[in-house]
């Protein structure tokens, strides 16, 4: 069975209609939907039980945040594979069931995500790599400019082609299967949540990796992804919004790294942007240096 967990905050509409292509197409697998409502001051969450009466509603009495919110879904998950299933994503075909059986064919899995599209059709670059002092050094000094294709698309911080499956080192947690068993064998038998929101997702890619498992990117199915829905969508450049991924990678980083890799890191990414000759990225270039002083 898989525990289809699902986290709403102010996104009454949207949560809906993802609950519907869940009951629309998803065939052939026993499941059953975790619903937990983050306190939305938008609707009463027993609305939710009046349109989906097979949900399980678990409503918070405030707003825990993103990994929090998971985890109270997942005290109360019976299945053998866990989905966390963003409130803004819409099934377009029995995309649970056909990551499910790519799952079966390799013991090594640790967790699988589809191709997430924007509602235009353009895919989102959902699999990247963990953030390291040898990515910035590569951006830094141009090397992939030197490099073949196949060698220039080992060194993106980002895996580029849409149409392949591939081990990556993290996808986002937008729709994120995995199984029970392996997340037990995480600490506290739950997912890392010291984060309210952002940059969880990298946090569980790498304990998920640490445990010895793989991370794929599976685009033989997809999933529309409306992005950021319960946080006001998305910005060319939402200077709070980055502020909180920043300070978040920052405590991820010193705790798995150290704070002199930290800092390295930063300045380096840092340099990189100042090198460049457009305003905004050399606006992110003293973003990076600024946030530097905060890794003490």
């Amino acid at each position: 069975m898989v525990s289809i967990l699902i986290v709403n905050y102010n996104t009454f509409e949207l949560t809906c209609k993802c609950l519907e292509s869940i009951y629309k197409f998803t065939k052939k697998l026993d499941f059953e939907v975790i619903l937990v409502d983050n306190a939305s001051p938008e609707k009463r969450a027993d609305e939710f039980l009046q349109l989906f009466p097979n949900i399980i509603l678990i409503k918070s009495p405030e707003n825990v945040g993103f990994a929090k919110g998971n985890n109270l879904a997942l005290a109360q998950a019976k299945g053998d594979y866990i989905l966390l299933l963003n409130s803004d994503v819409e099934l377009l075909e029995n995309s649970i069931k056909i990551c499910v059986d790519f799952f079966e064919t390799n013991p090594k899995i640790g967790v699988v995500s589809p191709k997430l599209i924007y509602p235009n059709d353009i895919p989102q670059n959902i699999a990247q790599k963990f953030p390291s002092i040898q990515y910035e050094l590569n951006e830094l000094l141009r090397i992939s400019h030197f490099q073949n294709k196949k060698n220039k698309a080992k060194n993106l911080g980002i895996y580029t082609d849409h149409t392949l499956i591939q081990k990556v080192d993290w996808v986002w947690g937008a729709f994120w299967l995995t199984k029970r068993e392996i997340l037990d064998k995480l600490p506290q038998k739950k997912l890392p949540d010291t984060f309210f929101m952002y940059f969880e997702d990298v946090w569980w890619g790498y304990e998920i990796t640490q445990l010895g498992y793989e991370v794929y990117y599976f685009p033989q199915t997809k999933a529309i992804h409306y992005v950021s829905a319960s946080s006001g969508g998305e910005a060319v450049f939402n200077e709070k919004k980055q502020i909180q991924i920043t300070e978040n990678e920052i405590h991820f980083l010193k705790l798995k790294k150290g704070k002199f890799y930290t800092k390295m890191l930063f300045w380096l990414r840092g340099l990189k942007f100042m090198s460049l000759r457009k305003k905004q990225f050399r606006d992110l270039g003293w973003f990076y240096w600024k946030m530097m002083q905060k890794i003490k």
